[in-house]
């Protein structure tokens, strides 16, 4: 299940101690779009182990955030190229380099490399 959260509530979960997944999308973007529809399967996979995953939609125009808390957020993640997935582990983060992830084959890749990042 994917949860929806604002700039804010990600960054309380930044700071936490909890292992979950970020998933960072525009409104305007057409690869977030192609994800949307391969994406609550990958969401699905760690929601049956106990891992949080959430969405925070940052722009609803191209370069245009929706508040500087979202331009922080996405900065702090990477940076802009969505949809960003990303993992973090007990407050840190440990994978942000997952641009344009879309098809169900590479999600299941990433689904796999998240997974043996959080086991170790």
């Amino acid at each position: 299940m994917i949860k929806y959260i604002n700039a804010v509530q990600a960054n309380e979960l930044i700071t936490s101690t909890n292992t979950c997944i970020v998933n960072i999308v525009a409104e305007w973007c057409s690869d977030c779009t192609q994800q949307a529809d391969n994406f609550p399967l990958f969401a699905q996979t760690f929601s049956d182990k106990g891992i949080s995953v959430y969405q925070v939609n940052v722009q609803k125009v191209k370069n245009e955030f929706l508040s500087d808390a979202h331009q922080e957020l996405t900065t702090l993640l990477g940076g802009p190229g969505y949809p960003r997935t990303v993992l973090i582990k007990r407050g840190k983060i440990i994978d942000a380099d997952n641009v344009e992830v879309l098809t169900d084959e590479a999600l299941e890749k990433l689904a796999a490399k998240f997974e043996l990042a959080i086991l170790s």
